[in-house]
């Protein structure tokens, strides 16, 4: 049996879990300090340099603070956000920490030629053809989120063969067809009236939603080669499910 060996982004994200598990557990009403650098490299196995990357994207996160002299302490905050934009989680788990029981249905999977604004986004020619899933995603039954996922058709030659769960997460599904695994995106906020989109516009009335405003995440999915796999264009009425930030800021007062 070959052994692989675990990548150090592999190593940091999985002490980086440990750690949030370990916060999640912490009564934050009674105590908000973490243990020093050297103690939890100890907990973890796991180099003080290791443990340090980890804590500095905690406090990038807003997660935690470092306090000169004093330690470094969980904040309080971050516990009550249940639906951030970064990390990103599934849909249908942002609408379960939002309150809601979720469901999905795929509305249709098809193939098009490919938008200019697709063919930049997943860095293939105008018009060659690209897989679409489109679906809607419920809270307690209401429309809450529609989403339509582009992929280069070269990727995925055997699409056809998708079941409705493997429409339900492309990610998964483009793992188990070719190994690639998404790591990363980048995304791009807009804010649209569903009326100023056809397609959406009819999603929403057949599925007793409501015109309004929604807030339009577009964002370009990257492999763990940095490549463009996926283009995702996400509705989401923030009526129900409601994005926070903690936001670090970076503010000179001198």
């Amino acid at each position: 049996m070959a052994i692989k060996k675990v990548k150090k982004l592999d190593l940091k994200q999985t002490v980086k879990d440990m750690l949030l598990d370990h916060i999640s557990q912490m009564d934050l009403s009674v105590e908000t300090k973490l243990p020093r650098e050297e103690e939890l490299a100890l907990m973890f196995g796991v180099s003080r340099i290791t443990i340090r990357s980890v804590l500095d994207d905690l406090a990038n996160e807003g997660i935690i603070t470092r306090k000169h002299g004093k330690g470094t302490f969980v904040n309080p905050v971050s516990a009550g956000i249940q639906v951030s934009f970064n990390p990103v989680m599934h849909f249908s788990d942002m609408i379960r920490n939002s309150g809601y029981t979720p469901s999905v249905k795929i509305i249709e999977c098809r193939t098009e030629a490919a938008s200019k604004e697709v063919a930049l986004a997943l860095k293939i020619k105008e018009g060659q053809d690209v897989i679409v899933c489109v679906k809607a995603f419920f809270a307690d039954d209401k429309l809450c989120s529609i989403v339509q996922d582009y992929v280069d058709i070269e990727l995925l030659p055997d699409y056809e063969d998708m079941t409705t769960e493997d429409m339900d997460s492309l990610f998964y599904y483009i793992y188990h067809k070719t190994g690639h695994t998404i790591q990363w995106d980048k995304t791009e906020i807009q804010v649209i009236y569903s009326k100023e989109i056809p397609e959406i516009h009819h999603i929403v009335k057949k599925y007793g939603g409501d015109d309004k405003s929604y807030l339009l995440l577009k964002g370009i999915n990257y492999d763990e080669r940095d490549r463009e796999t996926l283009y995702a264009l996400e509705y989401v009425d923030t009526d129900l499910i409601k994005f926070n930030q903690i936001r670090k800021k970076v503010i000179t007062y001198s």
